[in-house]
């Protein structure tokens, strides 16, 4: 039985969602610019018709669209230079379990058998000291082993679900402001539509972004937060509870 937090599925599954996500946000941060630039520029190609109160009032227009794009595009900015990690998360939980967990666990089981059966008839002394004395502490070191494989591999996993989660995040986002600014059509408006169009369109993006950014923020906040459990990690990797002097198990050196 797997833990809630142990990787699900296969690592491609969560590397394609990763990169189809980056793309996704790759070409919508493209679009984003080019239309804004375009809409920006329609208006200052215009402003020799328009009236000192309406220059001002699309002047500060621009300015919050300008600054709503800026907090948003940075994000995207930071995942296209740095996502590569991310994926390498998501491979390095799921080799944790194939890799580690997997294979050790299996021993849980054959650890505790004789290697002959005829050691079935072994009596004594030295029979009674390696039933009671060698297998149980092999067995234990074993199921620990696998069990602290399991462990590395949920905070892995963990980390890597977060960034997902925010990329993906990310992407919807960007695609809801394409979807914006591409309705505002301001490079087509008229003089006249102009000062509303821009007006509607950076208070749209500005309640986009805002709700985006506090979302962001508590993905990253989670994403710290699991990166500052690296001393729970080495923590359980130096707990040598079932690992006598910090030796591995006999079943697994041997």
């Amino acid at each position: 039985m797997t833990s809630p937090a142990e990787p699900q599925g296969s690592a491609f599954e969560h590397t394609s969602a990763i990169e189809k996500a980056v793309d996704q946000i790759r070409e919508n941060l493209t679009k984003i610019v080019d239309k804004a630039n375009s809409a920006i520029d329609h208006a200052d190609s215009n402003w020799f018709l328009l009236s000192p109160a309406v220059k001002l009032w699309i002047h500060h227009s621009i300015n919050e669209f300008k600054e709503a794009l800026d907090k948003i595009l940075k994000y995207g900015s930071e995942v296209l230079a740095h996502y590569t990690p991310v994926i390498s998360l998501v491979n390095i939980s799921f080799h944790w379990l194939d890799a580690v967990k997997k294979p050790v666990s299996n021993l849980s089981p054959v650890v505790a058998q004789y290697a002959n059966r005829n050691l079935a008839y072994w009596e004594g002394g030295t029979a009674g000291y390696y039933n009671d004395k060698v297998v149980p502490p092999q067995k234990d070191a074993v199921d620990a082993l696998a069990a602290k494989a399991g462990f590395i591999s949920e905070w892995l996993y963990g980390i890597a679900m977060a960034n997902v989660t925010f990329v993906t995040e990310l992407s919807t986002v960007l695609g809801r402001i394409l979807g914006e600014i591409t309705t505002a059509a301001i490079e087509a408006a008229t003089i006249i539509d102009i000062p509303w169009a821009i007006d509607r369109l950076a208070s749209a993006v500005g309640a986009i972004v805002e709700t985006a950014v506090n979302t962001m923020l508590s993905i990253v906040k989670r994403i710290v937060e699991a990166g500052e459990n690296v001393r729970k990690t080495v923590s359980d990797r130096v707990d040598y509870g079932k690992f006598p002097d910090g030796a591995w198990p006999q079943a697994v050196t041997g």
